[in-house]
């Protein structure tokens, strides 16, 4: 998924989407078009959403190795 608008709530959308479909990095994000997902995520975390962190060294797309890469992890979304 490639975002076309990048607006704070189509990125928020973008990110739950994807969650939805399991864990995602920030570099990952980033190749969606979210170029700071964290923010996102925390605002994501206000509305009630329980999105995990943790970190793992990743490989970027120009092969350079990056350490302690953020991995999103969607548990629960609120109930509305």
């Amino acid at each position: 998924m490639q975002l076309t608008n990048t607006s704070r709530q189509s990125q928020q959308i973008a990110i739950i989407q994807r969650l939805k479909k399991g864990s995602c990095s920030t570099l990952e994000f980033r190749a969606m078009g979210i170029c700071s997902p964290a923010p996102r995520i925390m605002e994501l975390r206000e509305k009630g959403y329980d999105i995990s962190t943790s970190k793992q060294d990743e490989i970027d797309h120009a092969g350079v190795k990056h350490k302690g890469i953020a991995v999103y992890t969607l548990h629960s979304a609120p109930q509305d």
